[in-house]
This record gives structure tokens, C-alpha cells and sequence, in this order.
């Protein structure tokens, strides 16, 4: 006995010692983690939507149709890299984007228009003498001097303005024959046109190739005194006579040319000429101001939302919230730390999706969380001892919970690896977030809960919240004496089919059993007592979510879908703070700027009023300037307001892109829910999600709300997020397919799953739901963009893994022949059910697996004697002596043929009693 005790001991005092080294490496970590971050403002960078400043995208094309290659990209790259240096920029970002896109990124910036109009430049500077040009018209219009005047803007009324800006005469190349190019230009000045000017020139100086080219073009004109034509990316900037030979080289370029002008054409020049032309096929102008505002309403919402998330888990789970409550302080710290350490090497900047990603991880941790402390909950009311409970139920929790971690991050790594640049913030803050959510669980939510269970909670049940968990197990193990069984079968029993239950325990175990499950009725507690019969209403359920995808299908159709600008390309200009500025105002400045037709609507954001304004510009140089302009009219801040510039074809980008991140997510979930289950539940899952998301783009289109690629980002999460209920229901009816010591239906089988597991789901996503709503309530546009969709989307999946997704697998197996005959043998009722002491090994189900196995042993054994019988000439073939059922044990009663112990319910009866789950 000594040494049976040393041995039971030693493994103990090990785990023990695990526990305690995973909690100091936890310590570790959360002091370096502290240490990385703090303080947040200056140890995590922030992205340019919140920093300020401007951010373009550049599309490479070309006139020919040839294909681009990464040299091309790459010397452009390092062109415009040199042009936004020679702007005076710090911080900023040039990077490759796929294979034909520049981002340019460049924080803090205050003249948006002279960045804009310089960055994407081709720098394509050409001489030709007027008479190599064939095309006619052109050639009159240089002749006449018409090729650099001051344009026009038209007002609603018909009556013209001058712009303030110079619009050049276009040519197209190959009309005319150059003579120079800039590629020959080896140095470039700024100076006065001339001694009395006011107008600025560029004066360039020619390498000997082309000084000598120079030279003999100017040769050739100057009997004639013929127009030499200045060309740059296809405009004519000038056509001064030639009036003698210039055999050095120097060339001045005219065109009525301000300051800042001169200079930005200057480091056209100087960077030299881009390989490939560009167009802006995204801009986004953002005021510091407005940056710093939703980085404070980010920053609210998840404390708000971290606040009250740790309050209700407090309220609903006593002791073990705060257990849980320091769960989510771990996580916080480890998260921060490693967004801290992976902006310290440039490879993370928070950005307002970002901030969202972050809010939304606030309701995963809790979610692990209460998948934990539900099934240690659990666990002792099926009789386990605390300490036991603290090793199975963790175990099993942490890996249910890893399997929805999982699951969901395959949506995020789809979002970052594929989606648009737009949403590839929140989808890397929603993979780290998980990745953080896995280590706090095994790190430290696990050995915690490990090392208190045996002592603090095992003698202070009423403070730990597991006192009613105890109570219920005693009282079960009252009923599952009488009964025969264990206590976790009693419990099975009692919520399956309460009434069964009760007839079984009163014909064995007479009046003690009686008084048993009385005691077991009164029975309180936070967890389902009596199973609800969900699988029992699956037409129902079904028939609804039909028709509600029905309707969804026929509002999309009917009303269509309002599609943001990032789809169809223009622009989108938000001010705030605009006081006691009104719309008629607000309209007046933009027909005054050129823009008749734009499309305003008010705003708040914060408490402040605001517009947001909509323009089919797509120029990203034109709609900065009339922002500018509108902002100077009104006597707005250009600090607190913010430009968005979509090109045409940019919303195709956004579309493909997205569809490509929706479909791999797609087959991957099924995959993986396939290799850890099996590809019937994926397929069923899937099912469940696209009714999600019919529903969530239903309701969009019922309520005319706008979708950009913040609601595409809320969709792919939804596809990940809305699983993790289905996943949690599958897995555990994977269990009880391997493990459940009952014999009923499929379908009686995974009803009573689900009511394992509906506690969980309630809380799970009340914790999921808080954050987000307060995203909604509180957030700035972006996150209530967000929010809107991962409300309806939360809600939603948690109702389609009950009502859809469980009864279509349900549906789907029960069609295979094993179960079928289940069926055939029990009936369709749900919660039926009897006894199994076969106590044989686990196989796919249970019940029919035990039922076939000693079946086909009973039929061997009579085989097998009636040979032995044949062979000593007996006549006794059919009188095989009794073989007990392998494991069985003589305390249980003796099972009856097949090697069940029927219950009241008996096979084949014609009056089975009915279901009694409301008493």
C-alpha cells in the first residue's frame, strides 16, 4: 500500500511542479511584455489613418499592353522613394505592393497637393521641333501659343471661373519625333524666367550626347526661328523660338511656373524618369486631428467593452471570474508586448481596423475563458473530485477551445495574406490576438486553476462558484446508486428523459430511489436541468432560416446593395467638427469648387457634427484640392478632415481579392473541421455560414447602409467567428459519440449535446457581443462600420449551430445505416434511451457499436458450441453456456441479450412514456 500511495503521489507533486514553472515563465513574459510596451503612445506605432497624413496606392500601366516586369516596379520604387525624400518627408513608407502596385505612405504631411502631384509623375521630358508633328490640330494650337492657359470651372448657374491652375495641351506620343529626352539631363535648377519675370523657369543642363543632339536640332531651326516644343508626360509645357544655335547645353523650361511648382518639377527631373506610367488607383488624406480623435474612441470602446466583459464574468461565475478576470489582464499585457515588439522592428502599425481586431479578441479571450470554467463546472457535477475536474474539464475546454481558435484564424490569415490593404490590419490584431489567447490558456488559465482546485477552491465551494456543481453531484450520485450506473450516466439520464430516469431508479432501488429523484428535481444550479428539445423543432428551425434566406435573397434583389466608393471608384471627403456649418453651406463651397453634383450627407462622430461627401472624382490630385478649397471657403481646419480617392478600377482589386480570401477560407474550414472531425460537419458548418451571411448582406440591403471593405472585414471575421459556436456543439458531440455510456438515437444523441453545451453558448457570445456593441454605440465611423455587421453576424451564428448546422448533420447521419437502424430500433422521438453496461471498448457510437460487437460475439459463442455439441454427438447445439460481456462487473446488474439493461423504455413498446422536461 505504501508504495501504491508513493506512486500516485509522485505524479502529482511533478504536475504540481509543471504548474508553478509555467506560471514563472508566465511571470517572464508578462514583466518583458510590460517592459516592451509601456508606454503604449510611444512603443506602438501608429498607422497613417491615425498618425495622419498620406497614403497612396500607384498602379503601373502601359500603352502597349506589355507586361510588366519586377526590374520596371523595382526602378520605380526607388524613383519615387527619391521624390518623396527630396519632399522633406520623414517616416515615410515606399513599399511593392502584389506585382503592379507602389504603396506610398507619408505621415504627417501638410501639403497633400504638392506630394501628389509630384510622386506619381512619369518624368518623361522630351524635346521635338514643331514640324515633326503630324497631327495638325496640335500643331496650330502651339503655333497660336494655346497650350499652357489658365483653366475654368463652371458653376451650376453656366457661369465660368478661373481655376488658379495652368492646364497644359496634350499630345499623343508617337505624333511627333524627340531629339532629346531627360534621359540625357544631368543637372537641374530653379530660377527666375527671366531678370523681370515673376514667373519661375527650370534650367537643365545636357550630357555631351545631348548637348550635341541639342546642338544640331537648334542648328537646323534657327534659320527659320521654328518652335523647339518642351514635353513633359505627354503635356507641352513649352515652345520657345529657337533663335540660335545652343551648343552647351543649357536649356531653360517655361510655362508660367509658381515657386513651388518649379521646384516640384525639379525633383521630377532630378529623380529621373519612371520606367512604367502610374494612376492613383487609391488615396486617403487624413488630418492628424481626426487620426488622434478615433485612436481615443478605439481606445474607450475596448475598455469599455474589457470592463464590463470582467463584471459579468464576475457576476455569473464568482470566484472563478477572477481567475478568469486576470486571464484577460495576462492576455492584454502578452498582446500589447508583442504588438510593441513587432513594431519595434517596423513590421506592425495600429490602424483604426486594427483597433477593431483588438475589441473584437477582447470577447475571444472570454470566450476560452468560459469554455474552461463551464466544462471544471461540469465535470464535478458528473462526481469528479475538484482535483480531477481541474485536469479532465481544463483539458478537454482548452482543446475545444483551441479548435474555434483555429478555425477563426483562418479567416484572419486569409484576410492579411489576401485580402485589400485596407483590412489586412485587422486581420494580423485578430491572428495575434489568438495566438495570445492559446498561450494565456496553456501558460497560465490552466495551471492556475490546476494548482487552487485540490486546496482554495476545493474548501471554499460557495466563494469559487462550484458549490451548486457539488450539490448537484451529490444528489445525482444518490440517483445513479439506485439506478446502477454512474453518477455522469444518472445526470445524462435525468436531463435526457426525466421521467425515464425516474422509473428506473424507483422499480430498482424502491423508496430510497424515490426520495433520490425527488431530490434530484429540486436540483438548482446554472446549467440545463432538463434537456430542451431543440432537434425536436428541426422543421421548424429549418423552415425559418429557409424562408429568412428567402426574403434576404429577394431584399438584395429588389433594393440592391449600397456599395462605397472603394467599389465603383470616386471619392470620399468626411469633415468634422464643422460647428454650426449646414448643408446648403456645405453645398454651396462645392459647386463653387468645381464639384455640382456631389452627393452630402450629415455626420457625428464623438458628439461633433460633420459631413460626409461623395464625388464621382477620381482624380486624387483634383479632389484634395477642392477639399482644400472647400475647407478654406468654410473656414474649416485642413487638419480635421479626411480624403479618400477610389480609382476605377480599384474596386475590382477589392472585390477579387476579398472573394479570393472568402473562398480559401472556405475550403480550409471544411478541411480542417474534416481532418479533426469529419468533412460532414465541415460541409454543415459552411451551410450555416453562408446563412450568416445571406442574412447579415440581407439586413444591409434592407437598411441601405453602405459596404466597404470595413463590412467585407466584418464578413470573413463573421466567417470564422460564427463558427466557433458550431465548433463547440460538433466537438462535443464528438465526444459523446466516442464516450457516452447510453444507447439512443443520433438525433437524442446531439440534442442533449447541445443542451451541454447551451450555457456556454449564451455566455460566450454575450462576452463576444458586449465588445462589439460597444463598437457600435461608442466607436468612431470605422468601427461602427464594423460593428454593424459582427452584431447581426454574432447573433446569427449563435442561433444557426443549434437551429442549421446541428440539425443538417443530424439529418445527414442519421442516414447512414448504423444509425438508421438506431433509429428503426428507438423511433423518432428525441430522448429516449437505455442503459448500456456492456462496458465494451469505445467505438464510433456507443450505443450501436456495443450493440453489434457482443451481438456478433453472442452469435460466435453459439456457433462455436453447436459445433462442440455435433462433434461428442450430443443434442444439445443450442444450449451455449452464458459468456459474460467482456469488463463487465458483477456490482452491475446482469445485462439482458444484446447487453443492455433496459430501462422502462422498453424496444418496440407502443406507449413509450413522454419527454417531462418542464417539471
Amino acid at each position: 500500500m505504501a508504495l501504491e500511495r508513493t506512486v500516485k503521489k509522485k505524479p502529482a507533486r511533478n504536475a504540481n511542479r509543471r504548474n508553478l514553472w509555467l506560471l514563472i515563465l508566465t511571470t517572464v513574459l508578462v514583466v518583458v511584455s510590460a517592459v516592451l510596451f509601456t508606454p503604449p503612445s510611444e512603443k506602438i506605432n501608429q498607422g497613417l489613418d491615425i498618425r495622419g497624413g498620406l497614403s497612396v496606392v500607384l498602379t503601373a500601366k502601359t500603352d502597349d499592353g506589355t507586361a510588366i516586369t519586377p526590374e520596371d516596379m523595382e526602378a520605380s520604387r526607388a524613383i519615387i522613394e527619391s521624390r518623396v525624400n527630396a519632399l522633406g518627408a520623414s517616416e515615410a513608407t515606399v513599399q511593392l505592393q502584389g506585382t503592379d502596385q507602389i504603396l506610398v505612405q507619408i505621415p504627417g504631411l501638410s501639403d497633400t497637393e504638392e506630394a501628389l502631384a509630384t510622386i506619381g509623375k512619369t518624368g518623361s521630358l522630351e524635346f521635338a521641333p514643331l514640324s515633326s508633328f503630324t497631327d495638325e490640330d496640335v500643331k496650330k494650337a502651339i503655333e497660336n501659343g494655346n497650350y499652357g492657359q489658365e483653366g475654368t470651372i463652371t458653376d451650376s448657374f453656366g457661369n465660368s471661373f478661373p481655376s488658379g491652375k495652368v492646364e497644359h495641351l496634350e499630345v499623343e506620343p508617337g505624333t511627333y519625333t524627340p531629339v532629346v529626352t531627360g534621359s540625357e539631363i544631368t543637372r537641374v535648377q530653379v530660377g527666375r524666367a527671366s531678370e523681370t519675370s515673376s514667373d519661375y523657369a527650370v534650367d537643365i543642363t545636357l550630357d555631351s550626347k545631348g548637348a550635341a543632339a541639342f546642338a544640331q536640332a537648334t542648328k537646323e531651326l534657327a534659320p527659320t526661328k521654328e518652335p523647339i516644343v518642351i514635353i513633359l508626360d505627354n503635356e507641352v509645357q513649352s515652345a520657345p523660338r529657337v533663335q540660335s544655335e545652343i551648343p552647351n547645353g543649357q536649356v531653360q523650361i517655361t510655362g508660367n511656373y509658381t515657386l513651388e511648382e518649379a521646384k516640384a518639377l525639379q525633383t521630377v527631373l532630378e529623380s529621373g524618369s519612371l520606367p512604367v506610367s502610374f494612376e492613383y488607383a487609391q488615396s486617403q488624406v487624413v488630418g492628424p486631428t481626426l487620426g488622434q480623435e478615433a485612436l481615443a474612441s478605439g481606445v474607450v470602446v475596448a475598455l469599455i467593452g474589457l470592463v464590463i466583459v470582467m463584471l459579468y464574468l464576475l457576476f455569473f461565475y464568482h470566484g472563478l471570474g477572477l481567475i478568469t478576470a486576470a486571464a484577460m489582464v495576462v492576455f492584454a499585457i502578452l498582446y500589447l508586448g508583442i504588438l510593441a515588439a513587432l513594431s519595434a522592428f517596423g513590421l506592425f502599425s495600429l490602424s483604426l481596423a486594427g483597433i477593431a481586431g483588438i475589441v473584437l479578441t477582447i470577447g475571444m479571450a472570454a470566450d476560452s475563458s468560459i469554455l474552461v470554467l463551464e466544462r471544471f463546472r461540469e465535470e464535478i457535477r458528473m462526481g469528479r473530485s475538484v482535483r480531477a475536474a481541474s485536469l479532465t474539464g481544463v483539458k478537454h475546454a482548452i482543446f475545444t477551445s483551441i479548435d474555434a481558435d483555429l478555425v477563426t484564424m483562418v479567416s484572419g490569415l486569409c484576410l492579411f495574406f489576401l485580402a485589400s490593404a485596407s483590412v489586412k490590419g485587422f486581420g494580423l490584431t485578430l491572428v495575434l490576438g489568438i495566438l495570445c489567447d492559446i498561450v494565456m490558456m496553456v501558460l497560465f488559465k490552466a495551471p492556475i486553476i490546476r494548482l487552487l482546485a485540490p486546496g482554495v477552491i476545493a474548501k471554499n465551494p460557495g466563494f469559487w462558484g462550484i458549490r451548486d456543481s457539488e450539490e448537484a453531484a451529490r444528489r445525482y450520485g444518490a440517483l445513479a446508486a439506485a439506478e446502477g450506473v454512474d453518477v455522469a450516466e444518472a445526470e445524462t439520464a435525468a436531463e435526457m428523459d426525466g421521467a425515464e430516469a425516474d422509473a428506473v431508479a424507483a422499480r430498482r432501488g424502491g423508496e430510497a430511489a424515490e426520495v433520490a429523484a425527488v431530490a434530484v428535481d429540486k436540483v438548482k444550479g446554472r446549467f440545463i436541468k432538463h434537456d430542451i428539445n431543440f432537434l425536436g423543432y428541426r422543421k421548424v428551425l429549418l423552415t425559418a432560416a429557409a424562408v429568412a434566406m428567402a426574403l434576404c435573397l429577394a431584399v438584395v434583389g429588389i433594393r440592391g446593395l449600397n456599395f462605397g466608393i472603394e467599389f465603383v471608384g470616386g471619392t470620399s471627403i468626411a469633415f468634422h467638427g464643422t460647428g454650426d456649418v449646414t448643408t446648403e453651406q456645405m453645398r454651396t463651397a462645392f459647386d463653387d469648387a468645381g464639384e455640382p453634383d456631389a452627393v452630402i450627407q450629415t455626420t457625428q462622430t464623438g458628439g461633433e457634427d460633420g459631413f460626409l461627401v461623395r464625388t464621382t472624382t477620381t482624380s486624387a490630385e483634383d479632389a484634395t484640392q477642392r477639399a482644400n478649397a472647400v475647407a478654406d471657403a468654410l473656414g474649416l481646419s485642413t487638419s480635421s478632415f479626411e480624403v479618400t480617392t477610389i480609382g476605377p478600377d480599384w474596386g475590382a482589386s477589392v472585390i477579387q481579392s476579398s472573394l479570393l480570401a472568402f473562398l480559401v477560407s472556405i475550403v480550409l474550414i471544411i478541411i480542417y473541421i474534416g481532418f479533426r472531425f469529419e468533412y460532414k460537419m465541415g460541409v454543415m458548418a459552411v451551410v450555416a455560414l453562408f446563412h450568416d451571411l445571406i442574412l447579415v448582406v440581407g439586413i444591409y440591403a434592407l437598411v441601405g447602409r453602405e459596404i466597404n471593405p470595413n463590412t467585407i472585414a466584418a464578413l470573413l471575421t463573421i466567417l470564422g467567428y460564427s463558427l466557433y459556436d458550431t465548433v463547440v456543439v460538433f466537438h462535443r458531440i464528438n465526444d459523446n459519440m466516442k464516450g457516452e455510456n447510453i444507447r439512443c438515437t443520433f438525433m437524442t444523441m446531439a440534442n442533449h449535446s447541445i443542451n451541454q453545451v447551451f450555457i456556454r453558448t449564451i455566455n460566450t457570445t454575450l462576452t463576444s457581443l458586449i465588445p462589439v456593441l460597444a463598437m457600435l454605440l461608442f466607436g468612431g465611423e470605422t468601427l461602427k462600420d464594423f460593428a454593424f455587421a459582427m452584431v447581426i453576424g454574432l447573433i446569427a451564428g449563435s442561433y444557426s449551430s443549434i437551429a442549421i448546422a446541428t440539425p443538417l448533420y443530424c439529418l445527414w447521419k442519421t442516414r447512414e445505416p448504423r444509425y438508421a437502424k438506431l433509429q428503426k430500433k428507438y423511433g423518432t422521438e428525441i430522448g429516449r434511451f437505455e442503459f448500456d453496461h456492456a462496458g465494451s471498448p469505445a467505438l464510433t457510437q456507443v450505443p450501436l457499436a456495443r450493440l453489434e460487437a457482443e451481438q456478433a460475439k453472442a452469435a460466435a459463442a453459439e456457433r462455436a458450441a453447436a459445433k462442440a455439441a455435433k462433434a461428442a454427438g450430443g443434442d444439445a447445439a443450442g444450449e451455449a453456456p452464458a459468456v459474460p460481456a467482456k469488463g463487465s462487473k458483477g456490482a452491475k446488474p446482469a445485462p439482458s441479450k444484446g447487453g443492455a439493461s433496459k430501462s422502462a423504455t422498453r424496444t418496440g413498446s407502443k406507449n413509450p412514456r413522454k419527454n417531462n422536461h418542464g417539471r
